[in-house]
């Protein structure tokens, strides 16, 4: 999970920790250019209360920590400071600022997603769906809306992919859905119960299934087979809309999509050219 995710949603930090990560996050750029004994005492902490600070976000060190945070600030932003995900700009702002802090919130999980994902796993991912004959998506809301572009992307490179846009078909389709098949499972907070049915139906059968979600682990990752974890931090009840989280996993589904077309590249051109 992305240090900046873990400052904002770690509920095992102390008081004084969760004083440090508050200051951390008021003072990203600040900190990166700061000693373990200026961050002390700017947050009335000790150097040994920020080295655990530090092991308990997933860094060996302070260095460590320092590094992390200034590759997630964005060094090809606009803007210095990291854009609130869930609302990415103030009442106040100008539409110039409005316009730039959606253009930087959609490089922000850009270069978040690039920099999170586990290129191995994405190749393994496209040789999964590469290798099969079938191809089964799930989704719904803005996953729905991300599936139907997936498909019609399968669909030019003349892909067998069935993707049903009302919830109650997709979980009867899944009981029609033939084992020599791959299923690919959008959902990014990964608790709608249909989502849930559907993926123990399909691993009971041993279907193999893909999950896109969001950071956090949910009900559904037990059942997938590859579990990609997209690091943008929206939240349900806050969000104005699926801005970051939108960006990563059409970016993950761009990657799935050229890899898979790479592993047949000759035939795939002539299909798009139109030639068979």
């Amino acid at each position: 999970m992305l240090i900046f995710n873990q400052l904002k949603t770690n509920e095992n930090f102390s008081d004084t920790e969760r004083k440090i990560a508050d200051y951390i996050l008021e003072n990203a750029k600040e900190v990166t250019n700061m000693t373990i004994q200026d961050l002390a005492k700017a947050t009335y902490s000790s150097p040994s209360t920020i080295s655990r600070f530090c092991l308990k976000v997933n860094a060996d060190g302070f260095s460590e920590f320092k590094v992390k945070l200034a590759s997630e600030i964005g060094s090809h932003s606009p803007k210095e400071t990291r854009i609130e995900d869930d609302l990415p700009f103030t009442q106040n702002e100008s539409p110039k600022e409005i316009i730039e802090n959606i253009y930087s919130l959609n490089l922000q999980s850009l270069n978040d997603t690039y920099n999170h994902l586990d290129f191995d796993q994405l190749q393994r991912v496209a040789i999964m769906m590469h290798q099969s004959p079938h191809l089964y998506l799930y989704g719904t809301g803005q996953s729905l809306i991300l599936a139907q572009d997936f498909q019609y992307k399968l669909y030019r490179i003349k892909r067998d992919c069935h993707l049903e846009t009302q919830v109650g078909f997709q979980h009867s389709k899944a009981y029609t859905q033939p084992l020599d098949s791959v299923a690919m499972i959008i959902s990014y907070y990964g608790n709608n119960i249909n989502n849930l049915r559907i993926i123990k139906y399909l691993h009971e059968n041993n279907i193999p299934t893909i999950l896109i979600t969001g950071p956090n682990k949910n009900a559904l990752c037990a059942y997938a087979t590859e579990v990609i974890h997209v690091p943008a931090q929206e939240q349900l009840m806050k969000k104005m809309a699926s801005y970051s989280s939108r960006t990563a996993i059409q970016l993950v589904l761009d990657f799935i999509y050229a890899l898979m077309f790479s592993l047949d590249y000759e035939n795939y051109q002539k299909i798009v050219e139109g030639l068979i």
